[in-house]
């Protein structure tokens, strides 16, 4: 039904109409590429790391209630290095940072050091030394805005919920460039992260797209050494790339780290897709008598393959849809419609400039010399193919055993951090800050408890103490702040900055004092952000310098398991934070990895199925696909290369690409095996054929990625490495898997062959199958088998005893 629907799609009305309309098409086509480059100038960039977060997931939501009762997390901290912090010119110089850090639009309050003063010392009397011996008891200062040995220092500034950070970003730069060298500074924190992944992301889109599209023109080049032949591809693939981010500007969409990576998916792929119509216009050039039959010819032949491969490739992309990720479903809505919109122009608009093209003087099929090198390797290839299948098709099984093995090494993994190379900067900050202070990615430890003024209780605060002690012995946890540790600086500070007091209060009354004076010495918000309204609830927040949401996992493991052993069950506890609901986004990568690929090779057997109404061909088709893919998994379980949110996905799209080729060599092999029923000259004359093309958009596809290798995000450079290498299994599988396998298949039964000598009338044709329903008819074909006979070999003889049936189609 499939192959009936294409085929109907691809009549010849449909192609007499567009070239019988060429002019008007090709103005139509310009005028609805102008409408959507009118909208291109309003594309932004944005990356953020918040995209990596799956909005509806348990964890997520428990974080978007965290933020409601304890407010917003959102901080950056600018670090100060200096000789000495406490050095008189020097704090000076930070009080005047943190004044005009706190004048930043967006900026709610700071914590700093002068301000701590300032807060203390209302007089202003003291010296700095006396400031120094008062601030040394406070082990909440420690390595959260003061190292260990003072010669760094940290400003907090904690923004409001509408900030806009690259203001604050923008502002903070402008008063780090203010200073002198003696002062060394640099601001941290997730905004940080975010609006690096923009600008990078801005950086790649200038650079990526515009190299790759050069380096294929110049690999056409190579492969044709004819201009006319870098047109029909770069014209088509560069009015889609205008359609698909015109879409994306008019939709609101921005490109981001992910989506960025649309731009050169179509180019490689929408080149490779070209190739096929280019080799195939090579051919019918050279003996059309005009440029519209050449067109024509060419079209009538390439489209139902072409349309089809272009559909699977769709189908690959959607498959993402399943993935619950916003990000990367963004990327297959427009990679799907890039897709499409190729589609819609080889449908019409190739058609129509092709047949406006003058032919090229000197016929283009004798470009390649007999003993050129890539005739020379399929020769190789055929050989193989035939000859030597006793050790091509083990070799290959011993090598898929490897790579399986290999995937059960492989780990989920989302990092931000890691996205940026060693040499930029932000991930250089980020390194940095925890070796003096403490790290810049936050967790949330939650207590709490059914009872109301629950933490009024001595022993309880001395629990949660107590937890904070275990906190900080584990692995990446820097620092912890509680209520508790507020409440020893409170107390502190009401008994006239007495070491001794530097500690929780004992007694019932004691607490309810210094929680009184808790909000007129250190504020409201600084009350809310640690407790709740009725004292039931608290927050301990974790400063760790992990980014890896396996660690995060485990932290999160660790930690219930001992409040699980060590706390009374009537006390509730939740570990959560941004980290925690990446980390769990990031697990569902490997569900909806699953449900993608699944669905695909669903996909892929029921189009093979439909094609050729054969199980086995369904079952050998799906062999070759999925060896990339184990190659792919294989090889990043083996190198430890994590599977990411841009890693994961490699396998829809090289699923969906590997089909293309394997649709090209399955349907010229079976129009080569129904000439006469020679499987191994089907074969030779196949890869003969279609050989060329998939070596040029393997190489090409390859080139096309390659260029990723440039970006400046890590999983992006490492995406485009484990493209060309699943490329290149792609080739390996459509070139010596699929031909070695389709030797042991009879793609032509005896119903295909009765049909293709008789016709479709066969039923009334033939006496045998008189009141025999088309079912039927089938049937007992399907249980038949061909029998190939030479010219005047007797098929029986009169008289002679059998139980075989023969039907006889002259001319087999």
């Amino acid at each position: 039904m499939l192959k009936r629907v294409l085929h109907l799609l691809s009549s010849s009305r449909l192609l007499q109409w567009v070239l019988d309309r060429p002019k008007p098409i090709i103005a139509a086509t310009v005028l609805i590429t102008l409408l959507f480059g009118f909208q291109i100038p309003q594309l932004s960039f944005q990356s953020s790391v918040y995209d990596l977060q799956i909005q509806n997931l348990p964890e997520t939501v428990r974080y978007g209630q965290f933020k409601k009762l304890f407010g917003a997390d959102e901080i950056i901290r600018v670090v100060i290095k200096t000789d000495s912090v406490f050095d008189e010119p020097t704090f000076g110089r930070i009080a005047a940072i943190a004044e005009e850090a706190a004048s930043i639009e967006g900026v709610r309050r700071v914590v700093s050091l002068p301000g701590i003063k300032d807060a203390v010392d209302t007089a202003g009397k003291w010296s700095l030394e006396k400031f120094s011996a008062v601030v040394s008891p406070v082990k909440m200062f420690e390595k959260n805005i003061l190292s260990a040995d003072r010669k760094t220092t940290a400003l907090t500034l904690v923004l409001t919920t509408d900030a806009d950070m690259d203001t604050v970003i923008a502002g903070v730069d402008k008063i780090i460039a203010g200073n002198s060298e003696d002062l060394r500074l640099y601001q941290i924190g997730m905004p940080l992260v975010s609006e690096a992944l923009a600008r990078l992301t801005q950086r790649d889109f200038l650079r990526l797209p515009p190299l790759t599209f050069l380096l294929i023109a110049a690999v056409l080049l190579v492969f044709y050494r004819r201009l006319r032949y870098l047109f029909i591809p770069l014209v088509c693939v560069g009015i889609s790339l205008v359609w698909t981010f015109g879409l994306m500007a008019l939709v609101g969409i921005p490109l981001s780290m992910l989506t960025m990576i649309v731009p050169v998916f179509l180019i490689a792929v929408g080149t490779a897709y070209c190739l096929h119509i280019v080799s195939e216009y090579i051919a019918c050039s050279a003996v059309a008598p005009s440029p519209a039959e050449a067109s024509r010819a060419t079209f009538a032949t390439i489209y139902f393959p072409t349309s089809l491969a272009v559909i699977t490739t769709i189908i690959g992309l959607a498959a993402l849809l399943l993935n619950r990720i916003p990000t990367i479903r963004e990327f297959a809505v427009f990679a799907c419609f890039g897709m499409f919109s190729i589609l819609v122009l080889v449908q019409t608009f190739l058609p129509a400039a092709l047949s406006l093209i003058r032919l090229p003087q000197q016929p283009p099929a004798t470009q390649y010399g007999r003993r050129d090198f890539v005739r020379s390797l399929l020769e190789r290839i055929i050989d193989w193919n035939l000859h030597r299948q006793h050790w091509v098709l083990p070799a290959i099984a011993l090598f898929t055993v490897f790579c399986l093995v290999g995937i059960t090494r492989m780990r989920v993994e989302t990092n931000p951090v890691s996205y940026f190379k060693t040499d930029t900067e932000v991930r250089q900050n980020f390194d940095d800050i925890y070796r003096v202070l403490s790290g810049s990615f936050p967790a949330n430890v939650v207590m709490g408890h059914p009872g109301a003024n629950y933490f009024e209780d001595p022993q309880h605060l001395a629990d949660l103490n107590r937890l904070q002690q275990y906190l900080e012995s584990l692995p990446g946890v820097d620092k912890t702040i509680s209520f508790a540790d507020y409440l020893k600086l409170v107390n502190y500070a009401l008994n006239r900055f007495d070491p001794s007091f530097y500690a929780l209060p004992q007694e019932d009354f004691e607490v309810r004092m210094v929680m009184n004076n808790y909000v007129g010495l250190l504020g409201q918000d600084m009350f809310d952000r640690f407790m709740n309204s009725d004292l039931s609830k608290t927050n301990i927040v974790l400063l760790t310098h992990l980014s890896s949401s396996r660690r995060f996992l485990e932290l999160r493991e660790k930690i219930l398991a001992h409040t699980a052993e060590q706390f009374p069950e009537d006390v509730k506890w939740d570990v959560t934070g941004f980290g925690i609901s990446i980390a769990a986004s990031s697990h569902q990568m490997t569900v909806g990895q699953v449900k993608s690929i699944s669905l695909i090779i669903v996909l892929v057997f029921g189009i093979m199925f439909l094609l050729f109404l054969s199980v086995k061909v369904g079952l050998i088709a799906i062999v070759p696909n999925m060896f990339p893919i184990a190659v792919n998994f294989g090889i990043m379980g083996w190198l430890g290369i994590e599977l990411s949110m841009v890693t994961s996905l490699i396998a829809s799209i090289a699923i969906g690409l590997a089909v293309d080729d394997t649709i090209h060599y399955l349907v010229r092999y079976n129009r080569e095996f129904q000439k006469d029923l020679d499987n191994k000259r089907a074969l030779r004359d196949t890869l003969l054929h279609v050989g060329r093309p998939i070596i040029f958009t393997t190489i090409t596809i390859s080139i096309g990625f390659s260029v990723l290798m440039l970006s400046s995000f890590k999983p992006t450079a490492i995406f485009g490495i484990m493209m060309v290498i699943t490329m290149l299994a792609a080739l390996v599988g459509d070139l010596i898997l699929l031909p070695s396998l389709m030797q042991h298949v009879e793609l032509v039964t005896l119903w295909d062959l009765i049909r293709l000598k008789i016709g479709r009338q066969a039923r009334e044709n033939l006496p045998l199958f008189n009141n025999l329903s088309r079912a039927e008819i089938h049937s007992i074909m399907m249980a038949g088998s061909l029998l190939k006979l030479d010219a005047g070999q007797a098929i029986f003889y009169k008289g002679d005893k059998s139980d075989t049936m023969y039907t006889v189609v002259s001319g087999c």
